[in-house]
C-alpha cells in the first residue's frame, strides 16, 4: 500500500506541474497576442484557437486535482449533521458514482476522438498545426485520470489533509 500512496504522490505532483505549465503557457499565448496586437495591429487566428484549447485542459487537469482532493460540490448543510459513519459511506457513494461516470464518460470520450480523427476534422479558422483529435483527447484522458483518481480513494488512498469546506 505504500508504494501505491507513494505512487499517488508523485502522480500528484505531476498533475500540478502540468497545471502549472498549462497556466504559464494559456499566459504565454494571451501576452503574446496581446502584444502583437498592440503594438504592431495585427492578430493571429492561432492564438485565439491554442488559448481555448489550454484552457480546456487546464480545466480537466483541475477537475483531476479536485477529484484527488475530494473537493467535490457538496452541501454542507446535510453533511454538517452526518457523523463520521455516516459521512464516509455518503463520500464512498459519491466516488463509486463518480466512478462509474467518469469511466463512462473515458470511453464515449474515446470514441468521440476516434470519430474525429477518423473524419479527418480539423481546427475550421486557425490551420493548426495539429488535428482536432489531438486536443480532444484531453476528455478521455482527463476521465481515465479522474477514473484512477476515484479508484485509490475508493481502496483508501486519499490525502492526508482532507479538502476544506467553503466556509473554512
Amino acid at each position: 500500500m505504500s508504494s501505491l500512496r507513494r505512487a499517488s504522490t508523485i502522480l500528484a505532483r505531476i498533475e500540478d506541474g502540468l497545471a502549472g505549465f498549462v497556466l504559464a503557457a494559456v499566459l504565454c499565448v494571451v501576452v503574446y497576442e496581446l502584444t502583437i496586437r498592440g503594438v504592431f495591429g495585427h492578430s493571429n487566428l492561432w492564438t485565439d484557437e491554442i488559448s481555448r484549447v489550454l484552457l480546456i485542459v487546464m480545466t480537466y487537469i483541475g477537475a483531476i486535482g479536485l477529484t484527488r482532493d475530494g473537493a467535490n460540490v457538496r452541501v454542507e448543510l446535510f453533511v454538517d449533521r452526518m457523523n463520521a459513519a455516516q459521512r464516509d459511506i455518503l463520500e464512498r457513494l459519491i466516488d463509486v458514482l463518480c466512478l462509474a461516470f467518469a469511466v463512462t464518460a473515458t470511453v464515449l470520450g474515446y470514441r468521440y476522438v476516434q470519430e474525429s480523427a477518423l473524419f479527418g476534422i480539423s481546427f475550421a479558422h486557425s490551420d493548426l498545426p495539429f488535428p482536432i483529435w489531438v486536443a480532444q483527447s484531453i476528455i478521455p484522458i482527463g476521465f481515465a485520470v479522474m477514473s484512477l483518481r476515484l479508484v485509490l480513494r475508493l481502496i483508501g488512498i486519499r490525502p492526508v489533509k482532507p479538502a476544506p469546506s467553503v466556509e473554512a
